[in-house]
């Protein structure tokens, strides 16, 4: 972990909760297994910070399970309009770029913590569709063909 991620990295993941945490190393080693032989750090990282936003949500497994079935019956589109909880919920990936991109983390890292759950912007970023496929199925993503 202190390998992989710099320092300003490492402050922004330790925010995260300990269940979140052991999510994004879960994630990191399923993007391993399949970006092969030593892979660039710049996607484990990627891989590991994801999710910091959730930090900024103040929710609990339950809210959040609460959240997620709201947000998806009123559509995610629409949740992302909300304040409050749920809307800060549905937009953990907008919050974690912001925050990654001011603890000054590297562009692959801001850019997929922003679009990791919107595969209608993976081609607005600089990482390519490959290693964004890869990492949506490391997170757990359905991927469309």
């Amino acid at each position: 972990m202190r390998t992989t991620l710099d320092q300003e990295e490492f402050g922004c993941w330790e925010r995260l909760g300990r269940a979140d945490r052991a999510e994004s190393v879960a994630t990191a080693r399923a993007a391993i297994a399949q970006l092969g032989p030593e892979p660039e750090s710049r996607w484990i990282a990627a891989a590991l910070l994801h999710d910091v936003g959730k930090a900024e949500t103040a929710l609990g497994p339950y809210r959040r399970a609460a959240a997620t079935v709201v947000a998806t019956m009123a559509g995610s589109r629409r949740a992302r309009g909300w304040q409050g909880g749920i809307g800060r919920y549905v937009n953990h990936d907008v919050l974690g770029a912001a925050g990654l991109e001011a603890a000054g983390a590297r562009r692959e890292a801001v850019e997929w913590a922003a679009v990791h759950h919107r595969p209608e912007l993976w081609a607005s970023t600089s990482i390519p569709p490959e290693i964004c496929r890869i990492l949506a199925a490391a997170d757990g993503e359905p991927l469309q063909e």
